[in-house]
């Protein structure tokens, strides 16, 4: 309700006020007419016509003979005329536009006694024009049609932009854009917003967690590629933002009708460091679908309705059997103590975990899109569509540290409506865009089979004899079975409204926009993790006897056993911008917004804060820091903190003839928080949930936690054992939402042959509000003498402030990291058949947290760190690319009378992704086991060496020692640095070839698409190589032994096996598809 009400009162002022639109979804016609001496002619008639539907627009020049049409529909072509009684009129044919371009034509009148036309067949350069300032490109619908295609996806041609870099690891697609975080992009369909804002989903769009794709590929018309852009309409990311336009019905009826297929026949082979064949299951994908589109009336409505359907079934690439056995994925081992355990949960606990083959994962869904163009009279265009996606997707990951049985898998449903509705106005010399868009996304996350305690086994082989040190990245020995604990309790339900409005008006040399973009969000989010308990035990015989070392369990504490957090925000945007024509070749834009997030509901206030001491300053840099008592509180939230964006660009056409520009800018672009982050301050404010955590040392029949298999009968306590209850989350009310300064110099040249265009171009972002997560519940240990303690290492020591909470985590900001692109590119864009690009990138990115997770304490304790958890030195971010090489063609080649063959290319070497060398363990006493990076010993004697039976501690060193070689980023007797450390480069050749033959008005295209050639043509190459969850754990941290000397237990002995192969992409792979279109 609170959400409508807020809707009614914006539509207001957005009626009443002047106002600016936040994604473009339209192009624009501008230039001079002037007479025979160079002088300006004003009252010239510039006429403009988009053939395909007859949408006319229409201006007059100025005093000072410019004209300008707004907001004119993307692509064409378009026939331009301009009249004036006395002069000849001038016309130019075969004139298209670019998504977000401002292409300038101009007129030199000539005055003839005899009335005629001189017709001029438009040749324009979309790469040079005084519109293009900041880092942006475009993907035409030329370019969707004959690139290859992976997934059929936008994010696979998002990859033609060198600062788009796929961040996939064994997953759903997830673009970084210049070294930043994937959460704070922007995903805009038609203008809108279209992304997860609540920000669960790795691709950053509604339906990600299922796999789903936001609209079909068949409806989008072109996509702009943002990193910079000075145009202040463009906003709501500090990353970067992916713009795309639908395709729309025409005076012609059109449709098409395809089929595109892959099956495990069309997988090849790869081999695994040790030398054997990586067996493959059974795979099967296609994607089938049909558009349509045509007038209603002509020249007047228009329509224009897709349809596609999904389905995927994908290995999983892991199964458990018996050694020398053949399969259809790759041997985890443990053979027998798999079969431990599940007799152990069959017939001691009552339940069956699944089997031990390869799972199948299933991935489906549905997307229907259909849209109304209305031209109403020559002054106005209305566009109503709506977006229909049903998607559904069973996930689990049998991976490198556990094998996940069939039970532990979770299902991800979603289900997301998407209305936009937009009309555009000219009114003499004002132009006006009005947007509206309502969006429903219905996101589920279960478990599957029957509700069970999750377990999870640490320690299967625990004298690590490694049973098949041939699986890449072995060093990992768990099994995990139960109802998975993140999916006990979790849905999700988001409306999003979304109220726009565009106005642009012209006072002599400037273009003048200002206006209002408005986002209102409803949040129902229900997450009760472990709700049915979690157990950690650390071998086989301890889950035999119930032994447990470690218990969480979550509930809600009010009489709503599923108690959600419910949630409302807003953010308003307000902004104005100046686009100065200064001279014919000095194009100016300037730009001031003002986004201001409003957050109405107050969280729960819990009393507890205000009793609670904490840290203010840093108690590591300042030993003389006192604790202070009180000053936080669960209701702040970061309502109403302001947020200023001041930009500026310039287009200098340098020789005054369209060959060469310089072109750059400076300014703040200003984002989201993802939602997630913020409602963590909702969810946990230790009133409306109760988060139990017990753990003991030494597990024996005497110390332990006794396992209860009842999933709906767990304890609230342990007797006999410290049980911490309540994480609270808090928030600095000063906090703001992610800021970073952004500023980009390029220069391009047009060569003047063969369509080629050099660029070259560096970007600079410097972090204003990035995050920066504390746990305020752990304090310096001290020594008698006050000092503070410190490890073997020299890092701080830390313990527990409060013993009656487990974790106090306080989300602020901090203005460390920056990131510094050079990029260099040669490019001929699509003309006369043939389409290339060649491109080098270097990037450097470096943070403080990369905020990977969607739990505030999640995103705390997961951030490797030399000592000071709450202090995280400033080092490489993991999204960072460093090196990247990529490289695009296709051309068509007529092979017969009415076949046309169109082969294309892309390739990608980039460097591996950055990760970091950690204990696994707790060496700083934070209670953490996973965020201490390691130090790596002086000389052996340092340490007691331990690891797999029957090697000596000289062996066991030796082997370390040839891991920190391979590795060559460690230095003995100094503590790793975080993502210091690279995975190998990463390769990867498509190729795509269509066959088309046309008759009469009909059309029929065979494709045959090969992804990762380098695979083909030799099965030891393309390989996708990565480091799970950006961190290798080679020692685990066993204490101290009598003599005071550090406990190492190796747990890796092939340095090669740190890293991960990407199943899925590091074989080559072949789609076929077949086309049907009229």
């Amino acid at each position: 309700m609170k959400l409508f009400k807020s809707m009614i009162c914006v539509l207001c002022a957005a009626w009443t006020t002047v106002a600016l639109a936040q994604g473009v979804t339209t192009a624009n016609l501008t230039g001079d007419a002037v007479d025979s001496n160079n002088q300006p002619l004003p009252g010239v008639v510039i006429n403009g016509v988009h053939e395909p539907t007859g949408t006319r627009y229409s201006a007059v020049t100025r005093a000072d003979g410019r004209y300008d049409l707004r907001n004119v529909r993307v692509g064409g072509p378009y026939t331009i005329t301009a009249t004036m009684p006395g002069f000849k009129t001038q016309q130019r044919n075969n004139l298209f536009l670019k998504l977000g371009e401002t292409q300038e034509i101009n007129f030199q009148m000539t005055v003839d006694a005899v009335e005629e036309t001189l017709v001029v067949v438009a040749d324009t350069n979309a790469l040079i024009n005084p519109g293009r300032q900041g880092a942006a490109s475009n993907v035409s619908e030329e370019a969707i049609e004959k690139l290859p295609t992976v997934n059929r996806a936008i994010s696979d041609f998002a990859r033609t932009n060198p600062y788009f870099q796929d961040y996939s690891e064994g997953g759903a697609s997830t673009l970084s854009v210049a070294g930043r975080n994937n959460r704070y992009n922007s995903i805009l369909i038609d203008g809108a917003v279209n992304n997860d804002l609540f920000g669960l989903s790795a691709s950053g769009a509604p339906g990600g967690q299922a796999e789903a794709q936001p609209v079909s590929l068949e409806a989008i018309q072109e996509i702009q590629l943002l990193v910079s852009p000075y145009d202040i309409r463009q906003g709501g990311f500090s990353g970067g933002g992916v713009n795309a336009i639908t395709k729309s019905g025409t005076n012609d009826l059109s449709g098409s009708l395809f089929h595109y297929f892959k099956t495990d026949s069309q997988f090849g082979e790869y081999v695994l460091p040790g030398g054997d064949i990586a067996e493959f299951g059974e795979y099967d994908e296609t994607q089938t679908g049909f558009s349509v589109g045509g007038p209603i009336i002509k020249d007047k409505a228009f329509f224009f309705v897709s349809a596609e359907s999904r389905r995927k079934e994908v290995p999983t690439g892991v199964e458990i059997r018996q050694d020398g056995t053949s399969g259809t994925g790759q041997n985890f081992g443990f053979f027998d103590e798999a079969q431990e355990f599940v007799s152990i949960l069959r017939d001691q606990y009552g339940y069956d975990p699944g089997g031990l083959d390869e799972i199948t994962r299933n991935t489906d869904s549905d997307t229907i899109f259909v849209r109304f163009d209305f031209n109403i009279g020559d002054a106005h265009q209305l566009t109503v569509r709506h977006n229909y996606v049903d998607a559904e997707n069973d996930r689990i990951a049998p991976d490198l540290f556990a094998y996940n049985f069939p039970g532990n898998a979770q299902f991800f449903p979603n289900e997301t409506n998407s209305t936009v509705v937009q009309l555009n106005s000219s009114f003499g010399g004002f132009y006006n865009e009005f947007r509206l868009s309502y969006q429903t996304i219905k996101d589920r996350r279960t478990g599957v089979g029957d509700p069970f305690p999750w377990v999870e086994i640490e320690n299967i082989d625990p004298d690590n004899n490694f049973p098949n040190d041939q699986f890449p990245g072995r060093i990992g020995d768990e099994f995990e079975a139960g109802t998975e604990r993140f999916s006990t309790r979790n849905a999700l339900d988001q409306d999003i409204l979304e109220i726009t409005n565009d106005l642009t008006f012209f006072m002599g040399a400037h273009t003048i926009t200002v206006g209002t973009h408005n986002e209102l969000f409803s949040f129902d989010n229900l997450f009760i993790r472990e709700n049915f308990g979690a157990y950690q035990f650390d071998t086989l015989e301890d889950f035999r006897n119930g032994w447990a070392r470690q218990y969480d369990y979550s509930f809600s504490a009010t009489d709503d056993p599923l108690e959600s957090a419910k949630f409302d925000a807003q953010q308003l945007g307000f902004y104005a911008g100046d686009q100065w024509t200064v001279s014919p070749s000095l194009t100016v834009t300037l730009g001031l917004r003002l986004d201001v997030p409003l957050f109405p509901d107050e969280p729960t206030n819990n009393p507890i804060m205000d009793s609670f001491q904490w840290y203010e300053d840093n108690p590591i840099a300042n030993p003389n820091a006192q604790l202070r008592t009180g000053g936080l509180s669960t209701t702040n939230t970061p309502d109403g903190n302001l947020l200023w964006s001041p930009r500026a660009g310039f287009n200098w056409d340098v020789t005054g003839d369209g060959s060469r520009q310089l072109r750059g800018g400076l300014g703040i672009f200003s984002g989201r928080t993802p939602y997630v982050w913020l409602s963590n301050q909702y969810s946990n404010t230790g009133i409306e949930f109760t988060r139990v955590r017990a753990s003991v040392r030494g597990v024996s029949e005497d110390n332990h936690i006794p396992f209860n298999p009842d999933p709906f009968n767990q304890p609230e306590s342990i007797e006999g054992v410290r049980t911490f209850t309540n994480e609270i989350d808090v928030i600095d009310p000063d906090f703001e939402l992610p800021q970073v300064f952004r500023t980009n110099l390029a220069y391009d040249h047009d060569l003047g042959f063969w369509g080629m265009v050099a660029s070259a171009e560096v970007i600079y972002s410097k972090n204003m509000n990035e995050i920066l997560y504390q746990n305020l519940n752990i304090v310096p240990e001290r020594n008698d003498d006050g000092s503070i303690a410190t490890a073997f290492d020299g890092r701080p020591m830390w313990e527990r402030q409060d013993n009656g909470l487990s974790d106090v985590i306080y989300l602020t900001n901090t203005s460390e990291g920056d990131q510094l692109s050079l990029n260099v590119k040669l490019e001929r864009p699509f003309r006369d058949g043939l389409y290339w690009f060649v491109s080098y990138l270097y990037n450097s990115s470096e943070s403080v947290n990369d905020g990977t997770s969607s739990q505030a304490f999640s995103n705390w304790r997961f951030v490797p760190n030399q000592g000071n958890p709450n202090e995280p030195e400033t080092a490489d971010s993991r999204f960072g690319i460093e090196d990247r090489f990529t490289a695009s063609v296709a051309y068509d080649f007529q092979v017969a009378d009415k076949f046309t063959l169109t082969v294309s290319g892309y390739y990608n070497a980039q460097s591996g992704r950055a990760y970091s060398n950690i204990f696994n363990g707790d060496v700083n006493g934070d209670g953490q086991f996973s965020n201490d990076l390691l130090y790596v010993p002086a000389s052996m004697d340092e340490v007691e060496w331990r690891g797999p039976s029957g090697l000596s501690e000289q062996e066991i060193w030796n082997t370390f020692v040839e891991y920190v070689e391979a590795d060559g980023n460690l230095e003995f007797g100094q503590i790793a640095e975080r993502n210091a450390s690279r995975a190998p480069w990463i390769h990867q050749l498509d190729i795509s070839f269509a066959l088309k033959t046309s008759f009469s008005r009909y059309r029929v295209q065979a494709y045959l698409d090969i992804f990762n050639v380098a695979n083909l043509l030799d099965d030891e190459d393309g390989l996708h190589e990565y480091v799970n969850f950006n961190t290798v754990q080679p020692i685990r941290y066993r204490g101290e032994n009598d003599e005071g000397k550090p406990i190492y237990d190796l747990q890796i002995t092939n340095p090669d096996n740190r890293f991960t192969i990407d199943d899925i992409r590091s074989r080559w792979q072949g789609q076929f598809g077949i086309r049907f279109s009229f």
